[in-house]
């Protein structure tokens, strides 16, 4: 085989690994915001059986979605935790969305928060979102903003995002944090 067919070869070869590996990555997070449409159905009351009939899966697969939703959360102890990880996961969502909206009402409320906060732990979560909404990472400020741990608690107590959800995906959320418990 000539070198011109081989590299045209292993050229093709590439393009198509890479064009799998983009559609895999597409895949997963379509069954995840499935998972979450779902989840936010029953969560608003909708019966796992009445989900599967009106998005056209078997009760199973209606009850698979929502457990995977559910599984994907932390166990987080207190019901104002639950809601303001909820909260945030929901701008999570819009950030992916419209990212450029969602990140210029923060700096925003950034700006805002920065020139009233007095008290030194404020000032470190100020800084923090600060780096998180500036450092041009999305997948790095969604990781920060929705860590389980007490920090994540604590920077969600004190969120830029303010105005970013509408009063419907605020009790959507609010919702879900109530039956994740």
């Amino acid at each position: 085989m000539s070198t011109t067919v081989t590299d045209e070869l292993i050229r093709k070869a590439k393009d198509a690994g890479a064009a799998a590996e983009k559609s895999r990555r597409e895949m997963l997070m379509a069954s995840g915001r499935r998972a979450e449409a779902v989840f936010a159905l029953w969560a608003e009351g909708m019966p796992v059986r009445k989900i599967a009939e009106v998005i056209g899966v078997s009760p199973s697969v209606s009850q698979r979605l929502l457990e995977k939703a559910r599984e994907s959360r932390p166990r987080l102890p207190r019901r104002e935790e639950r809601v303001s990880y909820e909260l945030h996961r929901a701008v999570a969502e819009k950030i992916s969305e419209d990212p450029e909206s969602v990140l210029s009402k923060a700096r925003t409320n950034l700006q805002r928060m920065a020139s009233r906060t007095r008290d030194a732990y404020a000032q470190g979560w100020v800084a923090e979102w600060n780096t998180l909404v500036n450092g041009g990472d999305i997948n790095r400020l969604v990781e920060g903003m929705l860590r389980p741990d007490e920090r994540g608690t604590d920077l969600r107590q004190m969120t830029p995002f303010a105005g970013v959800l509408s009063q419907e995906e605020r009790l959507v959320a609010i919702h879900k944090a109530t039956r994740a418990a």
